[in-house]
């Protein structure tokens, strides 16, 4: 079975994710003060997202072994790191977000995100105080004859969960990141979320609560940069001050955002809404996703490890948005494949160092006198 790579479709156009926008009859922005009801718009607005159509997955609604040791773990902390690692499996992921209001009394609501996708997500480090969880996205799709092709591939986000976390990677907006200390951490869990690129996307950190048959964790308000769904959409605010609320249910999960959208310094432009929904699927054939990994890995270590050096100098940098008008994750992609044939160790670090640094910019931002991040 021939595996296609989708290196830039996802990240471009999120052409890998599956089609949810066939309804609505409009694709232009509403005013807020001329429709009655926010969160449902779709009688009078068309949602953005995916264009594609994907072949429908087997709902699994057993729960997983991760979710039973959480319910019957009478331990914090243990019950903390279950729960963590119950966001492990296959799933197939629903995304919403919907702006809901803004701050003129004429705002123009922008048009609702929705799309879906099956990702399989993998535990790939855990320790008493860390777990790592990367997800891959694996599609079959439907074309316009009903035919199903496929299997298209896609690495996509990753998240570090690490315990009391005193030292957390925030975004200062105009693309300025900073290490900023938190001394009240006790028994918290920090989520550190990282792009298809393994650059950082953005940080927080907050407590696990379990009762009720349910486990969740509600985060502290974070800055991040814009997604790639709004950034080649919106020019009108240059950073998202956000919550995340994560829910473990025995079907899956889901991680709700309530975000302010910030014209830096202090403009505030409006609020949206987003809905990550992960349900648990059976009998869906994720193996091009772990014979990725296996064979490449060892790269995408070498690009965690180099970030982890970068971020461990506590000094601030400024990261380009392209070098050489490509953006970041197009080197790394074509550098993975060249690892994957060649498992050339050395060259392939020489290649992870130069490509981080040649986005890297020192001596910016706000604090233009620290230290300039090392090779």
């Amino acid at each position: 079975m021939k595996i296609k790579l989708l290196v830039f479709l996802f990240v471009i156009n999120n052409a890998v994710i599956a089609e949810t926008n066939s309804y609505g009859s409009s694709k232009e922005k509403v005013n807020q003060s001329e429709i009655n009801w926010l969160l449902d718009r779709h009688n009078i607005q068309e949602a953005r997202g995916g264009t594609t159509s994907g072949l429908e997955p087997e709902i699994d609604k057993a729960p997983s072994d991760y979710f039973i040791k959480l319910q019957n773990s009478k331990k914090q902390k243990e019950k903390d790191r279950f729960a963590i690692l119950a966001m492990a499996g296959d799933y197939r992921a629903n995304f919403e977000f919907t702006e809901i209001f803004g701050s003129s009394p004429n705002y123009s609501l922008d048009n609702p995100y929705k799309s879906w996708g099956t990702e399989t997500i993998m535990v790939i480090q855990n320790s008493e105080n860390f777990i790592s969880l990367q997800h891959i996205l694996v599609m079959y799709m439907k074309d316009k004859d009903g035919n199903t092709k496929g299997p298209y591939m896609q690495k996509h986000w990753r998240q570090d969960w690490s315990y009391e976390d005193k030292k957390i990677l925030e975004f200062q907006g105009k693309n300025e990141w900073a290490v900023k200390r938190h001394e009240n951490v006790k028994k918290s869990w920090s989520q550190a979320v990282y792009q298809v690129d393994d650059s950082p996307r953005y940080e927080s950190y907050g407590i696990w609560v379990h009762e009720n048959g349910v486990s969740r964790w509600v985060s502290k308000s974070t800055n991040r940069p814009l997604p790639r769904r709004e950034h080649t959409v919106r020019d009108d605010y240059d950073l998202l001050k956000g919550v995340n609320k994560i829910s473990i249910l025995p079907w899956g999960w889901v991680m709700e955002e309530n975000n302010d959208k910030i014209e830096t310094p202090k403009k505030y432009i409006g609020t949206e809404y987003g809905l990550a929904r992960y349900q648990k699927i059976a009998n869906y054939d994720f193996t091009p996703a772990l014979e990725y990994w296996q064979s490449s890995k060892g790269y995408w270590d070498l690009v965690r490890d180099r970030w982890d050096r970068i971020i461990s100098y506590d000094a601030s940098f400024c990261m380009k948005k392209y070098h050489n008008d490509k953006p970041l994750f197009n080197y790394h992609f074509l550098q993975a494949e060249k690892y994957k044939k060649e498992k050339d160790i050395l060259k392939a670090k020489r290649d992870v160092d130069q490509t981080i640094n040649n986005f890297i910019i020192n001596n910016c931002g706000s604090n233009k006198a620290e230290a300039k991040i090392k090779p």
